[in-house]
């Protein structure tokens, strides 16, 4: 007959027609408590308690094994109480198949005595109920290797129903402490709250160790506390700057001297926008035209890198590039202007400040201007302007006339209060600034004038022959030109006349280039 224990009756309770699960039978009823004796009961408590796979140990260190039991056993219901008849810990236990039994080294047995050697190093913290915690002092290097709780579990009523269980631990005694392991989030974000975990599978209340963190700057570390597993862990709360990639986070553990014994780290990987985005020129920002010109959008750092570069000129889009650099050659007015960069990757986009190109030239478009307007007029005010575009502004105008330099007129306007005709000519002009010197065609000035006024006034510092003289001159010289001709044709027909030899020889005497 199947026992079933009900709250408030001892009658059976039929099973129900429900599915094995497990190769343990369901059963439905109003209010279960607890199932003591039904075949197969014992298969729910495999194993009967609970202990860490592995620990972690160095020689001269204690170890302790946490160990609690399952639910299964030790059942508050002490009328029905499943009952612990044997419990023994031991170091490497080997199964012998003849005594249906395991030999080795016992550290600890229940209500029985043990090697001498190991009573004073060995203590059990634990009890028949919950806790079956064993603590080891003073460790040696032999001592590493599988750590074994054997139980024997029964029921006072029917003895003939028992489990045994055996429950190994892998214990790894070193000569030194072991670094501990950090376990931090694969990919940190910026500005994003994160948590690092270091932890070693070692715990000891008689040797307590310290886990100390370095390596950052700012943080919240948390004391090292002893975990259920059997582990010492500390972790620490921090929220990323991008400054922390690459960052090694360091975990350093100390012995209760404080002696540093041994240490793990990991780099972090910090995700974050472009940071420190600026426009860097070369030669510089302020150029002559002609020069070539070098934009390079350059960060403080990126991760992920940039990927693209968006680049503008006052505030307008210009293009989109994979490479940071942006060439051309400077030309004047077109490439002056604000230049900035929006550096672009997985994270975000940023924007660089603006950076002013400057980029200079010598005067350009150079011409004279007649700014009185025209036709001159003798004695009026007549003013020549030398016009062109520079950068930076002109700082001297050179003057000529007639191709000759014009002394002190080295303003931008070339002034005549009184104009005379004798300043008619051509006229150019050659503006300078600090990137070069142009020139500019040269412009006719025609300064009109009356006859009667020339003729009564001199002109300045100079003599002209004015019109009515030059006449009376060229007249004068046709009527002398005449003259003279008739006098040699009046004479030559004198000298042609038969005469006597003596008038004939005076008259000859007489003419003028006769040589004797």
């Amino acid at each position: 007959m199947l026992l079933w224990v009900i709250a408030g009756t001892d009658q059976p309770f039929a099973l129900s027609s429900a599915p094995r699960r497990h190769g343990c039978p369901g059963v439905t009823m109003r209010r279960l408590v607890w199932l003591l004796f039904l075949p197969g009961f014992l298969c729910q408590c495999d194993p009967p308690v609970k202990v860490p796979e592995s620990l972690i140990a160095w020689t001269g260190a204690c170890l302790s094994i946490p160990c609690r039991y399952q639910s299964c056993v030790g059942t508050p219901i002490r009328t029905n109480k499943v009952i612990i008849s044997s419990l023994a810990w031991y170091l490497n236990p080997v199964y012998d198949s003849e005594k249906k039994d395991y030999s080795g080294t016992i550290l600890y047995k229940h209500n029985a005595a043990i090697s001498p050697a190991s009573t004073d190093r060995v203590r059990f913290l634990g009890d028949l109920e919950r806790n079956c915690s064993l603590q080891l002092s003073d460790l040696r290097a032999s001592e590493t290797g599988s750590y074994g709780l054997r139980l024997i579990i029964s029921n006072p009523k029917r003895k003939q129903e028992e489990k045994k269980s055996m429950t190994r631990i892998s214990v790894n005694v070193t000569a030194s402490p072991p670094a501990p392991q950090i376990q931090a989030p694969g990919e940190l974000r910026e500005s994003i709250p994160a948590q690092a975990v270091c932890s070693i599978a070692y715990y000891c209340p008689d040797y307590p160790i310290t886990l100390t963190w370095v390596g950052l700057g700012h943080g919240t570390p948390e004391p090292a506390t002893r975990m259920e597993s059997g582990r010492t862990q500390s972790s620490l709360t921090f929220t990323p700057t991008w400054q922390d990639h690459g960052t090694s986070l360091t975990c350093r553990l100390s012995t209760p001297a404080g002696t540093l014994s041994s240490e793990s780290s990991v780099v972090l990987d910090v995700k974050y926008a472009p940071q420190g985005v600026q426009v860097k020129a070369t030669p510089g920002e302020t150029i002559r035209e002609g020069d070539r010109l070098v934009l390079m959008c350059v960060t403080k750092g990126s991760n992920p890198p940039v990927s693209t570069y968006n680049w503008y000129k006052d505030s307008q889009w210009l293009h989109q590039e994979q490479e940071q650099r942006l060439e051309f050659e400077a030309k004047g007015d077109e490439h002056s202007g604000s230049y900035h960069c929006q550096a672009t990757n997985e994270i975000d986009m940023v924007p660089s400040p603006a950076l002013r190109i400057d980029v200079q030239y010598a005067p350009k478009d150079v011409h004279v201007e007649l700014v009185t307007g025209s036709p001159i007029q003798e004695g009026t005010t007549v003013v020549l302007k030398c016009s062109c575009r520079a950068h930076p502004p002109v700082s001297n105008y050179t003057w000529y006339r007639n191709g000759q330099h014009i002394p002190e007129q080295t303003q931008q306007e070339l002034r005549f209060d009184k104009i005379h005709p004798n300043q008619s000519g051509s006229y150019h002009c050659e503006p300078q600034n600090r990137v070069g010197m142009s020139e500019s065609p040269a412009i006719t000035i025609d300064v009109q004038y009356t006859i009667s006024a020339q003729a009564q006034e001199p002109c300045g510092d100079c003599y002209q022959i004015q019109t009515p003289v030059i006449v009376g001159l060229v007249l004068g010289d046709l009527v002398f030109t005449l003259l003279l001709i008739a006098a040699v044709y009046h004479c030559t027909t004198r000298c042609g006349k038969p005469r006597d030899n003596s008038e004939d020889q005076k008259v000859y005497m007489n003419m003028p280039g006769r040589v004797n």
